[in-house]
């Protein structure tokens, strides 16, 4: 599973950290062109979840692609970018203070995408006992991204990828199939369905062909 953020040119004065968080358009384009090159799959997060209850590698080399944030770039160029080459991106919403409107999230949900919860606000979970605050975030944002596109939602993404037993339970009385967190590793397993590792993706492409090599 890679993990993407922001799809721009990073800005000035960006701190090292933030500047971690942004691939260039072009690099981007280069990626989802290597992944088409190489054949790999792209899927959404159910078709992840059929692939790890299966308990078996796919035959065909798969990738999950995550956004996180719901940032207005991820509309505006990494959506039409997928559309060019015919690949899956799994789209995590902050379903109360999202930089993509409504009705382009359901024009996402309808071109092929995958939407999922990244909670109501983003907070840290891990810091939250409140049993309604937490239902707010885990199970509330579900309800109202699903009304939004009309379609299930069936993945979690922890904000920060903080997590603990207490969100965990919540995430799964709330149904969703997977959760998402960050990681190292390129495997996963499927007793592990609710805390998947991520892997953080660069702009460089010996960068990129590592992470799939499992090198990195």
């Amino acid at each position: 599973i890679l993990m993407y953020h922001q799809i721009s040119p990073v800005p000035e004065g960006q701190s090292t950290f933030k500047s971690g968080l942004y691939v260039d358009p072009l690099d981007f384009e280069k990626q989802m062109a290597y992944l088409v090159k190489k054949n790999y799959r792209t899927v959404s997060s159910l078709e992840y979840y059929n692939l790890l209850k299966a308990g078996k590698n796919p035959s065909q080399k798969t990738v999950m692609l995550t956004f996180d944030d719901g940032v207005s770039n991820q509309y505006t160029t990494a959506y039409p970018i997928l559309k060019k080459y015919g690949l899956t991106g799994v789209f995590y919403i902050i379903s109360q203070r999202s930089g993509i409107n409504q009705a382009q999230i359901k024009e996402m949900a309808d071109g092929g995408m995958d939407v999922g919860s990244h909670s109501a606000h983003h907070p840290d979970l891990t810091k939250i006992t409140d049993s309604t605050t937490l239902s707010s975030e885990i199970i509330s944002s579900k309800y109202t991204i699903q009304s939004t596109i009309n379609k299930t939602v069936y993945s979690f993404c922890y904000p920060g990828c903080g997590w603990n037993s207490q969100t965990l339970s919540y995430v799964s009385d709330a149904g969703y199939y997977i959760g998402v967190s960050c990681g190292s590793s390129i495997d996963n397993y499927p007793e592990h369905n609710l805390v998947l590792s991520r892997v953080h993706v660069f702009g460089d492409m010996q960068s990129f062909k590592n992470i799939l090599s499992g090198i990195h």
